[in-house]
């Protein structure tokens, strides 16, 4: 029996890592496929609400401009589709569980590992809560 998937909404987690650099790169290529909608999505943990203004804005410049150059390869790359959001949250629910939902997310694209992995060989607590959790496909790229 084959099952035929077509998505089209696809969500990708990017924390500025090789490996969510990767993922992006991925999700591209099967958005293009599916002409489906992307989003590049960067969380700022910040649930507890404890990073001062300044902290706050630093890291949302930041992960604005490391998503401008994304959506700039993408684009490089004859593929316009890709919407980014700077958000804050819980990274782990908001990528497999709230924004999945909002936007009818049909595909989620994470790396095996973030910015703060421990050991390339263990399966980063996001991409772990995302499989287990999410209502939707979840891919798991390595590098």
């Amino acid at each position: 029996m084959t099952i035929e998937r077509h998505y089209n909404t696809i969500i990708v987690g990017i924390d500025g890592s090789e490996s969510s650099h990767i993922a992006f790169k991925e999700a591209v290529s099967i958005a293009k496929m599916y002409h489906a909608k992307l989003f590049a999505i960067h969380v700022i943990n910040n649930i507890a609400n404890y990073l001062p203004e300044d902290a706050l804005n630093a890291l949302t410049t930041e992960a604005e401009e490391n998503l401008a150059n994304l959506k700039e390869q993408a684009e490089n790359n004859e593929f316009n589709d890709v919407f980014t959001l700077v958000v804050e949250g819980s990274p782990k629910k908001m990528l497999s569980l709230t924004l999945p939902t909002d936007l009818k997310a049909d595909l989620i694209v994470l790396g095996a590992t973030g910015k703060h992995m421990i050991s390339e060989s263990v399966l980063g607590s996001i991409a772990h809560y995302a499989s287990s959790n999410a209502h939707c496909s979840v891919l798991i790229v390595r590098q």
